[in-house]
């Protein structure tokens, strides 16, 4: 969890530029738009980790929002969705297990509290305390990446 610097409108918009991705998120190389469902998104991600091999899965991204105390609360909650992505590739290790969310809440109209779950099994013969750590590394860099992602003009419209 962690404060951003933005109104929780910008926040948003800049999670869900999926397309956007490798231009400024950790480790990702590769992020495309599946395809678009009544409820959900199905999108296909490749992250390039400096400690290991390629890592690759395709996620099922829902949406909600609510009226909060202090304005509109999003939430995206994703799950795997392999099957309905592209075939396993050869150097690349199919991630089978990745579940998460982000919940962006309000604080006042500049300030967002983001909380970034998930949880996962990035497979391969990687130890799990050596796995948890990179984890709190990216993850820490994925805030760092976001707080400067939402300086962008493009993701508040009354700054251009």
């Amino acid at each position: 969890m962690a404060e951003i610097e933005a109104p929780a409108q910008t926040v948003h918009r800049v999670i869900d530029d999926i397309d956007a991705y490798p231009s400024f998120m950790p480790f990702m190389t590769e992020c495309r738009l599946i395809k678009r469902e009544s409820d959900s998104i199905i999108t296909y991600q490749r992250l390039s980790p400096k400690i290991c091999c390629d890592r690759d899965y395709t996620l099922r991204i829902r949406e909600t929002s609510w009226a909060g105390a202090n304005g509109l609360v999003y939430l995206n909650r994703w799950e795997p969705a392999n099957e309905l992505g592209p075939a396993e590739k050869k150097g690349v290790l199919r991630v089978k297990l990745c579940e998460g969310e982000w919940l962006l809440e309000p604080e006042d109209p500049t300030r967002t509290r983001a909380t970034y779950t998930v949880y996962t099994n990035s497979g391969g013969a990687i130890p799990a305390f050596i796995a948890n750590s990179a984890s709190k590394i990216g993850i820490g860099r994925l805030f760092v990446a976001l707080r400067k992602q939402v300086k962008d003009p493009k993701y508040n419209p009354s700054e251009r």
